[in-house]
């Protein structure tokens, strides 16, 4: 299809938005959400032999920056070793013997080739750690994780202070690593669950320190991070993101109410850019497969995303941060539609650039609407 045959809501699609704080320039709509690769080292005898990242790694990341995205984010990387999301993840623990700038730099590289903007997603599980990688895991308090997803979990036991202190300096050293490794900024894995999630659940955050409680205290935690980051990497050269849940889509977890508090809080802090998901391990409405009431209601049939709604209201809350949505996009004049409105800024992918790594240029160039994943 020639270009005077795109749609104008398509060719607003291929416009650029700029992160304010930083000044970085996102060249298109479209990103690549978080989305594990699998491609790092693992071995089960020797903890000092996981999380490397392979050659794969950067290869997929030279195909997602051919691709066309204008940002691009990596999947989990856990900041501590003795707990992973699951055994492959890439790890920057400082604890490894390895080089970790001089691992990561490939990747960044390679995703920054094309002129994406590139985040690496940073994670730390809590309580979401499967019992055959770490038996005890810790987590906002001792709620423990009952079998889901084809998976159990260790029990829980809480943080302590120095133990929080201690997630929070290791936040920091990462995103320090991954800036002389070249990346943009981080993404801060706020959602699906893991220990932000937690902390900020009051189903699971029991604590009675300052810390758990109001929403301020259950808050704090990720408050300190992004201001720790930010000390230490300043806002106007480094960006911090956020994936944030819209709501946890399961009673007494993470409300819709309160998470507009919450993303003002954290642009006001010196988030640039939130990625809209929901649920937990317990409630996965990210997976529409699993979670089918949330993937077949008549507004997402009709507008193509599970969190658009909620997302457009978040968006309502910003004043400056720019915000997308991702989960359910398959068809890109829906994508394109919510992007023309101003529902949201732009649009998240993943399972459909898994399928095939140049759906982006393909729909930029109106050569393809639907993804078939």
């Amino acid at each position: 299809m020639s270009a005077s045959h795109i749609s104008p809501s398509l060719r607003y699609a291929s416009s650029p938005i700029t992160l304010k704080l930083s000044g970085k320039v996102i060249r298109n709509r479209l990103y690549r959400t978080p989305l594990s690769e699998y491609a790092s080292t693992y071995d089960e005898n020797n903890v000092e032999n996981c999380g490397k990242p392979m050659d794969r790694y950067a290869e997929l990341y030279q195909e997602l920056a051919d691709g066309g995205a204008g940002l691009i984010c990596t999947g989990n990387i856990p900041i501590h070793r003795d707990n992973l999301e699951n055994y492959n993840n890439a790890v920057l623990d400082p604890n490894n013997p390895w080089d970790p700038v001089a691992a990561f730099t490939p990747a960044a590289k390679a995703a920054k080739s094309r002129g994406a903007i590139f985040l690496p997603q940073l994670q730390f599980p809590g309580r979401q750690v499967p019992e055959f990688l770490n038996k005890n895991p810790k987590s906002a308090s001792d709620q423990h994780l009952e079998p889901c997803l084809n998976k159990t979990y260790g029990k829980p036991s809480p943080l302590t202070k120095a133990e929080i202190q201690d997630l929070i300096s290791r936040y920091v050293w990462a995103s320090e690593v991954l800036a002389k490794a070249g990346a943009d900024g981080i993404i801060l894995h706020a959602s699906h669950g893991y220990i932000m999630n937690q902390f900020l659940s009051p189903k699971i955050n029991k604590r009675t320190d300052e810390y758990g409680g109001s929403l301020e205290n259950r808050a704090r935690f990720i408050l300190e991070i992004v201001n720790a980051i930010k000390a230490k990497l300043p806002s106007d050269k480094f960006v911090i993101a956020a994936k944030l849940n819209c709501q946890d889509f399961i009673e007494g977890g993470q409300s819709f109410a309160e998470q507009c508090v919450v993303i003002k809080w954290l642009e006001d802090a010196g988030v640039d850019f939130f990625d809209i998901s929901g649920g937990t391990y317990a409630s996965p409405a990210w997976r529409g497969n699993i979670m089918t009431e949330l993937a077949e209601r008549p507004s997402q049939k009709e507008r193509g995303s599970y969190f658009i709604e909620w997302a457009q209201e978040l968006k309502k809350v910003l004043s400056r941060a720019v915000i997308g949505t991702t989960g359910g996009w398959r068809d890109s004049h829906r994508m394109a539609e919510a992007v023309e409105r101003g529902d949201i800024d732009m649009c998240g992918l993943g399972r459909p650039l898994r399928e095939d790594p140049d759906f982006v240029n393909k729909v930029l160039r109106g050569e393809v609407r639907r993804s078939n994943l």
